[in-house]
């Protein structure tokens, strides 16, 4: 029955699984009481089951009761000891307890250095156990020689490549790919690839991960061609020959979605997520998370299509079901709140929008005070709001709230500083407080220099926008140099007949004309 049980799990037909499991757990304790070795194994089998539910403080009790009985049966150790550790180790590993795991498969390496050698494949296998731990808790570096190590015996031990082998080459990959090593992931990506290829009759699952992965690679570099076939070859090998795996088969439809999507293929990249939906509506209940998050991703595309009505009636459904459904998951409610403030936003719903952001601040206040970029959006976006309502005091009061945030918590070169200095430039300029408006302006244009290009549109804006405040400080000499040097940029960035270069060009001529100053013809 266990054998059955297993086969099941393996399939993820849990429900089943658990029965099997059970019927052969009440045998055992009916007429083999006395091996309790045997008893152990099914409680590990069942805190298999429960782990792959996500059902994590009942996993533990059943494998601490397997833990508890092994101990008493071996009192010497045992190697069936070491599976037990590892089993409660990787629970703690998905609770986020990480120290815990790492104490717990540390155990079970101690008892497996006394029964296996130390080019032993199992205790490899352990070792990358702590590697997954200190991936989790994002000390990549770490966890990078974790793998190594077990990388160097698996080379040993299976010379001519393995199975094995290549999953440590993917977790090296999705590892470095983690730091932003984009090339270096591809290169043990493609490394794993290889290797599973030349096993391609055992390995289709892991064929299809590689691809997968090395679709996530490419479309980080932006590679979006190059991307989206990998992300297709994987749907096909997981459509073939992993058909049961739904998750897997979602995964990969949302994966060519997103690369659709930020190709501008939006009809494309609709139907591909709608493929997603109608799976996970076939394999869930219509108010499960799951659910959600495709409405979610529907939503996206169609605010990327202006299509602001349709869009706003999949967020709504999405956060009804969060908010009934997934009332834990407070930061996916609060996201969701401010998705939909957004899209109020560019429907110029302002006093809407305005409320659904203020509620999701006062969720990320409350839930998630270290979270400061979160919060710098949600008072950046209310202040936005407050300013298109004209309340202009408001408006300066969160959008300097939220740039002190900011300044405080992210990357000197992060535009959205940049877009918040533009903003609060903007309203002192309206409240006629020129000199602190320039202020604003010019961190704006020199943080703008450091990041873009010497040649974008918004260096180009910032430099007009310069020039206006000097005008309005009735210095028109500096302030045609300013549009002088706006003027430069706008006609490499620019149509001919575009406005703003239109408009740059009357400026200087009506400065010029004021100042007496003959214009070259070339200008």
């Amino acid at each position: 029955m266990n054998n059955i049980g297993n086969i099941l799990c393996k399939q993820q037909k849990y429900d089943e699984a658990l029965n099997y499991h059970w019927r052969a757990l009440e045998i055992q304790d009916k007429y083999c009481s006395s091996r309790q070795d045997e008893i152990a194994n099914t409680l590990n089998f069942i805190g298999n089951i429960l782990i792959g539910q996500k059902k994590y403080d009942e996993t533990l009790k059943f494998y601490e009761r397997a833990l508890e009985m092994q101990e008493k049966y071996y009192p010497d150790g045992h190697v069936n000891i070491a599976i037990t550790l590892i089993n409660i180790g990787t629970v703690f590993r998905q609770q986020q307890k990480f120290n815990k795991a790492i104490e717990y498969h540390q155990k079970a390496l101690e008892i497996q250095e006394k029964y296996y050698s130390s080019g032993s494949v199992i205790i490899a296998d352990t070792i990358n156990r702590i590697g997954h731990v200190l991936y989790h808790e994002e000390k990549y570096d770490a966890a990078i020689d974790y793998y190594q190590q077990t990388l160097s015996t698996q080379e040993s031990f299976y010379p001519d490549g393995h199975i094995e082998t290549s999953r440590t080459f993917n977790f090296i990959g999705n590892t470095l790919y983690k730091q932003n090593k984009y090339d270096e992931a591809l290169q043990f990506h493609q490394k794993a690839l290889s290797i599973q290829e030349k096993h391609h009759e055992f390995a289709h699952v892991d064929i299809a991960n590689s691809l997968n992965s090395i679709g996530n690679v490419l479309y980080s570099q932006k590679k979006y061609d190059e991307a989206i076939d990998f992300y297709q070859r994987a749907l096909r090998v997981r459509e073939k020959f992993d058909a049961t795996n739904h998750v897997g088969i979602v995964n990969s439809l949302i994966n060519i979605a997103n690369v659709l999507r930020d190709k501008g293929k939006y009809n494309e990249a609709i139907e591909f997520q709608k493929r997603a939906l109608i799976i996970r509506e076939h394999h869930y209940t219509s108010d499960h998370v799951k659910i959600a998050y495709s409405f979610g991703n529907i939503a996206n595309i169609l605010i990327l299509q202006r299509k602001y009505d349709e869009a706003l009636n999949f967020q709504q459904q999405a956060l009804t079901i969060l908010q009934n459904n997934a009332p834990s998951d407070q930061f996916r409610i609060a996201r969701s709140l401010k998705n939909i403030g957004y899209t109020l936003f560019e429907q110029t719903k302002y006093d809407e929008s305005l409320e659904f952001y203020q509620q999701a601040l006062i969720i990320f206040e409350e839930y998630y005070p270290n979270d400061h970029i979160e919060i710098a959006d949600c008072l950046f976006c209310i202040g936005v709001n407050f300013n298109r309502n004209f309340q202009f005091d408001l408006a300066v009061e969160y959008l300097e709230r939220g740039l002190l945030i900011k300044e405080a918590s992210v990357s000197p070169k992060d535009l959205f500083i940049a877009s918040a200095l533009d903003c609060l430039s903007q309203e002192y300029t309206r409240r006629g407080e020129y000199e602190v408006s320039l202020i604003y302006e010019q961190k704006c244009f020199l943080m703008r220099l450091k990041v873009l290009p010497s040649d974008h549109k918004d260096i180009g804006y910032s430099l007009s926008n310069i020039g206006k405040i000097y005008e309005n400080l009735h210095k028109p000499i500096l302030a045609l140099d300013y549009y002088q040097q706006a003027l430069a940029i706008y006609r490499k960035c620019l149509p001919t007949d575009h406005d703003d270069l239109w408009e740059m060009e009357s400026n200087i001529e009506r400065l010029s004309e004021g100042l007496g100053i003959e214009l070259d013809s070339s200008d």
